[in-house]
């Protein structure tokens, strides 16, 4: 509490200036347009994704000559090497400076339109590549000389040696959310939880390739059970740090993901990612580098897993909690070790591929993707999205090109699912 006193007393003298402020704000418009940002910067995925994202599309825009943006962090920063490059392409100032000013300016535009534009939004769905930049755009961090003599010294302690290469899985569970907002209820978001110890086959095959495999994450439930050396539970090591956390990845061949916050990570650094994600909508499918898969989505009342079509109809494409599978007698049954061992091996050959399939498998992938665009461009699935994300007025962030694809190996075992 002592610590949070200087920060409210600098917040009342912000806010008593507040007033002069916005008097020279509203002046330098004729020049510059002052706009500020607040960076949630406390969940690693939207720190790494939405800025990124937004970078991108300022450059893209090529109009930043008329604008001064200034933006803060919020009172946790969920990793201090990313804070720190992020300040060399952003202009950060003291959340205890600009934080009142932001709140100010945000709640005096729902009355003021003219000061809407002094706003940045940064919503929780804007880390999403919809404007397929991955492809078009160098990243905009980039890992130093001395970061990467930094990281390989560190890798030697691991037994890598600098010609070996290595994959990241992250494998979500509850234990960093419980850890830092212990007094929320997060059994909305249980269906995105997975057993790590699912994922040990997928590591062991990999390993017999000659893949170092590091298991990802800050706080983490489960130890990662396995005797294999070059399997390392970095999660649970002592090695483990933020700038750690950076650079492997930043480096890493690809990264194995259940779709949560450090896959972003790799995907700001143009990583190639292998993920597993529900519900359907939210599949990466932006870049060449994205390979996906996904549960069976299986009716109780029917007892039979679900068509692709057959999710859509039943909408259930997209939810925003474990209560609505339930409220409709539906369940996800995750994809087991067979399969995500199948998917990191798809991977392997998909790199190895430059990111090519077969004739074959592109003659399946067009089958889904036939039904999958066709579906979520119907007025029932964007009624249902746009109820869940109410600041949204369209489906544009979802999807704009489709360059990435679903895991050979998972659509030829599901092939009587997109018939």
């Amino acid at each position: 509490m002592i610590k949070k006193i200087p920060r409210y007393f600098f917040y009342l003298i912000t806010s008593l200036l507040f007033p002069f402020i916005l008097i020279i704000i509203i002046l330098l418009k004729k020049f510059v347009i002052i706009r500020f940002m607040s960076i949630t910067s406390n969940r690693i995925g939207h720190f790494a994704g939405n800025i990124e994202m937004y970078l991108c599309r300022r450059d893209k825009n090529n109009d930043m000559e008329k604008y001064y943006d200034i933006s803060f962090y919020q009172s946790i920063v969920s990793n201090n090497t990313l804070a720190e490059m992020w300040k060399k392409k952003l202009n950060v100032y003291p959340n205890y400076f600009v934080f009142p000013i932001f709140i100010f300016l945000k709640f005096f535009s729902k009355f003021f339109n003219f000061l809407k534009i002094h706003i940045i939004k940064d919503d929780s769905i804007d880390n999403r590549d919809y404007d397929n930049f991955l492809d078009s755009m160098p990243p905009h961090l980039k890992i130093s000389n001395n970061q990467h003599i930094r990281g390989k010294k560190y890798l030697k302690k691991f037994g890598l040696t600098n010609d070996d290469k290595f994959v990241c899985f992250i494998v979500r569970d509850e234990a960093y959310l419980k850890h830092h907002f212990p007094n929320t209820n997060w059994s909305h978001w249980s269906y995105r939880n997975y057993d790590i110890n699912s994922f040990v086959l997928a590591a062991e095959e990999l390993t017999k390739l000659g893949y170092f495999v590091f298991r990802m994450g800050n706080l983490t439930q489960e130890k990662m059970n396995t005797k294999n050396e070059m399997i390392i539970d970095y999660s649970k090591s002592p090695m483990r740090n933020d700038f750690l956390d950076i650079y492997l990845g930043a480096n890493c061949e690809f990264c194995l993901t259940t779709d949560c916050g450090f896959d972003y990570v790799p995907f700001i650094f143009r990583r190639p990612l292998a993920s597993i994600t529900d519900p359907i909508s939210l599949i990466k499918f932006s870049s060449k580098r994205f390979l996906n898969i996904y549960s069976d989505y299986f009716s109780i009342n029917e007892n039979k897993k679900l068509s692709l079509n057959e999710i859509f109809e039943y909408n259930i494409a997209h939810y925003p909690s474990a209560n609505d599978l339930h409220k409709k007698k539906m369940k996800l049954i995750h994809p087991d070790q067979y399969q995500i061992k199948n998917l990191a091996l798809d991977m392997v050959s998909y790199i190895n591929n430059d990111f090519r399939l077969s004739e074959s498998d592109e003659k399946l992938q067009f089958k889904f993707f036939e039904i999958y665009k066709k579906k979520i461009n119907t007025d029932q699935f964007k009624e249902c999205f746009l109820k869940d994300l109410k600041k949204e007025k369209n489906t544009k962030k979802l999807h704009n090109k489709y360059y990435g694809r679903i895991s050979p190996s998972f659509i030829v075992k599901n092939k009587l699912l997109i018939n």
